[in-house]
């Protein structure tokens, strides 16, 4: 492989499809341009176990504008991947056909350890310590957890809930019955559950750095920044902990959702499912005793950069 490339990404999640472009040296990443559109592809798939024809359309409608971004930039290379969460769609081939005659790509299709490993291999990317770290990605079908140290990951989990899917479940996006959130909370330790030996495990003894990444913790950044305008340096290394984004989790669960759409930070598009997502991280770190985390802005695109290069 040539010293320097540009390499493109598009990544097709269960909320949102998000391009980066990025200038590559060596293992060094720089974006040189990053575009996302909410699609909502799992929208609708726990309930019907089919993908619906409107989400079909606008992740193709997405694809296709970020392809062009993607060839004006002068990408060298274009990688798309799509969520493991599309395995539940019964139709999945259909929409996979669909991107392959009508853009000439086929989506990677990603496991679900794929997908905690490359979060993982981002969200480290720029750390400079090597101690112990654990890294959550809350998507809008499923949440990765990883842990390990900056080159190495240890273990990964891929949890069945997600911001969009945990939304619809419990009806949580305007005016939800304290029940309901009850019953939300309780269903995400359940699923917690599902990997509490093996990170207790890994735990004991360390005290690792905590990392929250994805369209969630970016804009939980961002509302807490007050920054309008999208700026990666900015939201990039935000410290917070489980008091604050426990408290910013119910003022925006509880407040209308058309006055919810004006906080400034907040995209009006995940004004919705925010309140679910904040919902899964802030039950995760009180679930495994952890307070302060900081939030990337990294995450699953650069580590698939990180893991091209390798290859």
């Amino acid at each position: 492989m040539p010293k320097e490339k540009k390499i493109s990404v598009i990544d097709i999640g269960g909320n949102s499809t998000v391009l980066l472009v990025a200038e590559c040296d060596n293992m060094n990443i720089e974006p040189v341009n990053e575009v996302y559109a909410v699609t909502r592809l799992c929208e609708g798939l726990d309930e019907t176990g089919m993908l619906s024809s409107k989400s079909m359309e606008l992740t193709l409608t997405a694809l296709k504008e970020m392809k062009k971004i993607s060839d004006y930039e002068g990408a060298d290379e274009l990688v798309v991947t799509v969520s493991s969460v599309i395995k539940k769609a019964g139709n999945r081939s259909e929409f996979l056909v669909r991107c392959h005659n009508e853009l000439n790509i086929f989506p990677q299709v990603l496991s679900p350890t794929d997908e905690a490993r490359y979060s993982f291999l981002g969200s480290v990317y720029d750390l400079k310590d090597d101690g112990p770290m654990i890294a959550i990605d809350v998507g809008g079908g499923d949440t990765q957890i990883a842990y390990g140290t900056k080159n190495i990951m240890v273990g990964a989990h891929s949890l069945n809930i997600g911001c969009v899917s945990l939304n619809a479940k419990f009806k949580l996006s305007e005016g939800a019955w304290i029940h309901n959130w009850l019953s939300a909370k309780m269903h995400i330790k359940k699923c917690l559950f599902s990997c509490v030996d093996d990170v207790n495990s890994w735990m004991m003894g360390r005290t690792p750095c905590v990392i929250a990444s994805g369209g969630t913790a970016t804009v939980y950044a961002a509302v807490l920044m007050k920054q309008n305008i999208y700026d990666r340096k900015h939201i990039n290394s935000t410290k917070s902990y489980l008091k604050e984004v426990s408290a910013t989790s119910r003022q925006i669960s509880r407040t209308p959702l058309g006055k919810r759409r004006k906080f400034i930070g907040l995209d009006e598009t995940r004004a919705e499912v925010l309140p679910a997502g904040l919902l899964i991280l802030s039950t995760f770190l009180k679930f495994f005793r952890l307070d302060e985390f900081r939030i990337s802005a990294n995450g699953l695109r650069f580590g698939i950069i990180r893991n091209y290069l390798k290859s």
